[in-house]
């Protein structure tokens, strides 16, 4: 008579890898139909974001009462207005400065500057902090705080304190990434990437157009034009 399989032993065979995923999870979607999806959700929340830069800029523009030209139906390219009484300028930008190209948002106004003040001013990356935070500064600010966070490069360290005032320092110090600075015939502020934040825009704006006032209040500067352009390319290539 042939041997009869024992139930016990049958009863405890383990099913094959499929058949163990079905048992186990009868109604999990396959790894085919999650893909699809999450790529979908990204390309969405991709397209959200594009769009919400370029309507943010359309809103300032038309606050402004400016002009506006985007790059594409997405990525705005510059607002052209006016801002307390100054052409103002505010664009998007590549600069290569650096090594790497550095793609950012930059708010300009026209300065007089008959000191021939030049400034840098740039927020330190956390790992920049920590190399040089023993190094003492340059400047006189009676701030520890702020000339810990951030590089400045100046001509003037004089006058500084009339134009880098307490209050310009304590809205730079809201921002991890801000640069600003003044050239002979400009003022601008930086931020990484495409700004979208009104809020930002308008203060970091507000922030140029005091700092403006105060360097067009500044005693004239007898330097010949050599010096004045010598100066300048202190902060040619940024800081």
């Amino acid at each position: 008579m042939p041997q009869q399989p024992n139930p016990s032993t049958a009863t405890l065979k383990r099913p094959s890898g499929r058949e163990a995923a079905s048992a186990s999870s009868p109604h999990d979607p396959p790894f085919e139909v999650l893909l699809p999806l999450f790529l979908l959700l990204v390309l969405l929340l991709w397209l959200w974001r594009r769009w919400s830069v370029g309507a943010a800029w359309r809103r300032y523009a038309k606050n402004l009462q400016g002009e506006i030209r985007m790059r594409n139906r997405f990525s705005p390219a510059c607002i052209a207005a006016t801002f307390r009484d100054r052409p103002f300028l505010l664009e998007t930008a590549t600069s290569h400065e650096d090594e790497t190209p550095y793609y950012h948002t930059r708010g300009a106004l026209p300065i007089g500057n008959p000191a021939s003040f030049i400034l840098g001013v740039r927020r330190k990356s956390l790992l920049e902090e920590m190399q040089t935070r023993k190094e003492l500064s340059s400047f006189d600010l009676n701030d520890p705080d702020f000339e810990r966070r951030f590089f400045v490069v100046c001509n003037q360290p004089d006058v500084l304190p009339l134009v880098l005032t307490k209050e310009a320092r304590r809205e730079l110090s809201r921002y991890h990434d801000v640069e600003i600075y003044v050239r002979l015939q400009e003022i601008e502020w930086r931020r990484a990437g495409e700004v979208s934040d009104l809020k930002a825009m308008e203060r970091l704006n507000h922030l140029i157009a005091d700092m403006a006032e105060a360097i067009d209040a500044l005693p004239p500067s007898d330097a010949p034009l050599s010096l004045r352009l010598a100066d300048e390319q202190m902060i040619a290539k940024g800081i």
